[in-house]
């Protein structure tokens, strides 16, 4: 009869710890609740949208592929953040925890390697647009990888986490919370662990900054290469292009409004599959200066650019049905190649930014296991909530793509008019 009144009491007490632990963090709680709804409604309508409105393309795959990741987190890993949090003293004992922790770090890594292959593809896109350039069939290939090595990366988490016992007011009473499991808080492993997802965050962070680094510098030469052809233009320049097949070599004259109108994303799929059926080679790029008439000027004068620094922004598209032939795009696909570029870029920062703070608190509880043990009130608050940071990133995608993607906004306007027909 004792025991099970120290039982009941036992329980009694850890519950109402629980309860204060609650209201404690309810702030971090509530946060975490409208970072679910938001990401639940929101990577729905990207996975919705995205899968029926938008044709076949790289892009297409890879950010279906972030949306299902993020509904992943939203769906599993932040409810089961929220019951961690709800039920602090007790929560620990429960089997799923080991689980819950394995999913977190999975959805959480395969975003950022797909973010990596994001870089990659619009690098590859806008500064080697002749070369070969990554298919829809590539790219799901590469997502695969990718969720498969952040599977890998994310079993030690099995291991490592569990049941960590948390003491109470009364030295008779333990509770039970999810974290590194007691049988591993004294080695050397969950050190060792989190050092390796230190590591791969690092790697990965400098890997982005390079690669869009590459990208925004080729952009801005485009621009500023874009800048004085229409300063030329004013003054009643045309463009040569030089194109060779062989040993052959034909030109095309073109306005300079026909020139800029090169796209760097659409066209430059297209104009490096053309490369490799036709072995066609853009050679050189000249600026020729027409005559001005009023002025009876005889000469003109002929500036040689390098083709290859002007590789994207003096792009022409080179058909093989067509023989050594310069054919031009619409204007307006360059803006849109760029603002998928930055919409990708806003997303990749975005998800950076959002993992700093939990990183640097799991680096320094891994230097000093108990530095977080006696936290209360707004400290206790603001710990919970930087800690599961990186949620962030699984709620603010699908509002990046409504800022950034016309197309996007589009198709959610047309879906509610829908709705609000049927209602």
């Amino acid at each position: 009869m004792d025991n099970v009144s120290f039982h009941e009491d036992h329980d009694l007490h850890l519950h109402r710890h629980d309860n204060e632990f609650a209201l404690q963090v309810l702030a971090a709680i509530l946060f975490l609740v409208v970072l679910m709804l938001t990401g639940l409604l929101g990577n729905t309508l990207v996975v919705y949208v995205y899968t029926f409105k938008f044709k076949h393309s790289t892009t297409r795959c890879y950010i279906l592929a972030l949306a299902i990741f993020d509904l992943v987190s939203c769906a599993i890993s932040i409810p089961v953040e929220i019951a961690d949090m709800r039920f602090n003293y007790t929560f620990g004992q429960y089997g799923f925890c080991k689980i819950m922790r394995v999913f977190v770090t999975f959805s959480s890594m395969s975003s950022g390697a797909v973010l990596v292959a994001v870089a990659v593809d619009r690098y590859k896109k806008i500064c080697r647009p002749f070369r070969g350039q990554t298919t829809p069939f590539v790219a799901k290939v590469a997502i695969i990888i990718c969720s498969l090595s952040s599977f890998l990366l994310s079993l030690p988490a099995a291991i490592l986490y569990g049941s960590r016992t948390v003491t109470t007011d009364d030295v008779r009473v333990n509770g039970s919370d999810c974290s590194t499991a007691d049988e591993y808080i004294k080695t050397p492993y969950p050190l060792i662990y989190n050092g390796v997802q230190f590591f791969v965050f690092i790697s990965s962070t400098l890997s982005l900054i390079v690669l869009y680094s590459l990208i925004w510098r080729q952009v801005a030469r485009q621009r500023s290469f874009r800048r004085s052809v229409r300063a030329e233009q004013n003054h009643g320049r045309t463009l040569r292009i030089v194109v060779t097949h062989g040993n052959q070599t034909s030109e095309t004259n073109n306005t300079s409004d026909d020139f800029l109108s090169s796209s760097t994303e659409g066209d430059a799929n297209k104009a490096a599959n053309d490369e490799s059926s036709s072995r066609n080679i853009v050679t050189a790029v000249e600026l020729t200066i027409n005559p001005h008439k009023e002025e009876g000027c005889g000469r003109s004068s002929v500036t040689t650019l390098n083709s290859n620094k002007l590789s994207v922004g003096s792009q022409s598209k080179i058909r093989h049905n067509r023989t050594q032939s310069t054919s031009v795009s619409k204007s307006s696909q360059r803006p849109r190649g760029q603002k998928t570029t930055f919409m990708l870029f806003l997303i990749t920062l975005v998800f950076v930014l959002s993992f700093l703070p939990h990183l640097g608190l799991m680096a320094t509880r891994a230097v000093n296991k108990h530095v977080f043990d006696h936290l209360q009130g707004a400290a206790m608050t603001a710990y919970n909530l930087f800690l599961r940071s990186y949620f962030i990133n699984s709620a603010s995608n699908p509002i990046i793509y409504s800022f950034c993607n016309e197309h996007f906004r589009r198709e959610l306007n047309h879906l509610w008019s829908k709705l609000k027909c049927r209602a």
